[in-house]
């Protein structure tokens, strides 16, 4: 996630957000949904900007597309400004964010930044997290630190533009303080550094001079090709330090290209030509009064709430849901309000009254058997979620609830559970909590080279905290320390808690 101020993690819980209006629109596209009180062009223009974003990415970090990409969606919520992402997030220094997650990805982004828009366009959160989960989904080597942000920053700053080009290597304005400072990373310590020992300055310098670095390598002609031989040399297992040398050659000489590049009056730009980056065209719908009276409490559940704000959301919810009885878009939102406010009858009531609608609503179906699972009744429950998978057998949360609803019951997870947690990993690699399922399901079972595949990848996670014990777990799989002392080390981390009931 991307803070207009500093960088770092979101956290928190949700307060507020943006006034009902009966203008809410949905641009569906094959990667994006779009929701915001926009006009329809304005949201399909910006959901076909990021089809072409979409497809820039893939290309660049070589990543298939495929239905089951599409059948999980990335959610982007306009609302109307920085403070209503700052009350969203619950801290006043984020300018958006995206969430991964087996429910679906949701992105929050601003239609204006106020006096921030000095340094930051509102859609470069989206476009620095997206590439981020573009690569970990297509990636087959971990990037290193300072190559995962300096690659995100540069493409942050994509500019679309009217005639559905794209330009590339605009300068990170946000960024500008850092690169200014006389006090930069050597490129020695660029490529070593480990974001285990890095201050919050230090972290600020790595992004603003790893992007500097990727920029001069992308956009420099006597140093093509150098950063494409950097990454084969880090997959063929070369350390960073030692692929930098052999791909860069002199690294004083990278240092001192580096600030010639700096000091240029003008960066090197490239634009991308609309032919290369085409995509579908979105189809757009204006909601119903309903179903815009209920939306934006349906961010707010989105985003995620907490033992104190849930029973809030779900009143809120109650209100805007009163006289909708027969929307099936606002009785699925209100169940899962309720849901999560632990009022089981009441989001049992609303997610039957959605599929007296429409039996195939799948996120009803999935809260329908969450009330089920939350009873214990692990055959009604198991029932409704291979329900909801037949609905969209490329959608990752109901594979990831039958597996939960057999860790939950206490029993051993049976080989379609085992398997479909699996195809879940493949459909969001981007989770963290369905990657480490699968870890700890593999570690059971003593499948240690399953473990230690999605393990690589989390613990080199860009936003990953210092102390994650993902690292930890790796080295200890690496040291061939046997299962029960693994799992014993595993029992003291969150992972065991990660049941979705």
């Amino acid at each position: 996630m991307v803070r207009w101020k500093k960088w770092g993690l979101l956290a928190g819980a949700l307060c507020g957000a943006q006034p009902a209006s009966a203008e809410w629109v949905e641009a569906s596209s094959d990667h994006f949904l779009v929701y915001g009180d926009l006009k329809p062009a304005e949201a399909s223009e910006f959901a076909e900007q990021l089809e072409r974003v979409d497809k820039l990415l893939r290309a660049v970090t070589n990543t298939p597309d495929s239905a089951a990409e599409r059948a999980n969606k990335v959610t982007v919520y306009f609302v109307s400004d920085l403070g209503t992402v700052e009350r969203l997030a619950g801290r006043d220094d984020v300018a958006g964010f995206y969430k991964p997650g087996a429910q679906g990805a949701l992105a929050v982004t601003p239609r204006s930044m106020g006096t921030v828009s000095e340094y930051m366009r509102p859609q470069q959160v989206l476009f620095h997290e997206y590439f981020h989960a573009i690569l970990l989904g297509g990636a087959k080597v971990a990037y290193p630190l300072w190559v995962s942000e300096g690659l995100a920053e540069f493409f942050g700053t994509v500019e679309p533009r009217p005639d559905g080009s794209l330009l590339l290597g605009g300068l990170p304005q946000s960024r500008g303080f850092a690169l200014a400072e006389q006090n930069q990373m050597s490129a020695e310590e660029l490529l070593t550094a480990d974001k285990r020992r890095l201050g919050g300055t230090d972290q600020d310098h790595l992004y603003a001079r790893g992007w500097a670095m990727v920029h001069m390598l992308m956009l420099n002609k006597a140093r093509a090709g150098q950063l494409d031989t950097y990454m084969r040399l880090i997959g063929d297992g070369a350390p960073s330090l030692d692929a930098g040398k052999r791909a860069f050659g002199d690294l004083g000489k990278l240092d001192s290209d580096l600030r010639v590049h700096l000091r240029s009056r003008k960066f090197p730009s490239i634009a991308v030509p609309a032919a290369k980056v085409s995509g579908g065209k979105a189809t757009v719908r204006t909601l119903s009064a309903c179903q815009a009276k209920i939306m934006p409490v349906r961010v707010r559940s989105a985003v995620g709430v907490n033992e104190q704000t849930a029973a809030k959301v779900a009143q809120q919810a109650r209100t805007a849901a009163a006289g909708c009885e027969n929307d099936g878009f606002v009785q699925r939102a209100l169940a899962e309000t309720e849901y999560d406010a632990k009022n089981n009858a009441a989001a049992a009531a609303a997610a039957e009254r959605a599929l007296a609608l429409d039996p195939n609503n799948m996120m009803a179906l999935v809260y329908r058997g969450r009330v089920y699972a939350r009873a214990g009744d692990w055959a009604n429950a198991r029932k409704f979620f291979v329900r909801a998978n037949r609905v969209n057998p490329d959608y990752a949360l109901p594979l990831v609830l039958y597996h939960d609803s057999f860790t939950a019951a206490g029993q051993t997870p049976s080989k379609a559970a085992q398997d479909g947690l699996l195809r879940a990993l493949v459909l969001v690699p981007q989770d963290e909590a369905v990657r480490t399922r699968v870890i700890v399901a593999a570690i059971r079972q003593g499948d240690m080279a399953t473990a230690r595949s999605a393990l690589v990848t989390l613990a080199a996670a860009p936003h990953a905290k210092p102390d994650a014990p993902a690292a930890k777990i790796l080295g200890m799989i690496d040291q061939n320390q046997d299962k029960a002392t693994i799992l014993a080390a595993i029992d003291k981390t969150n992972w065991k808690d990660a049941i979705a009931f």
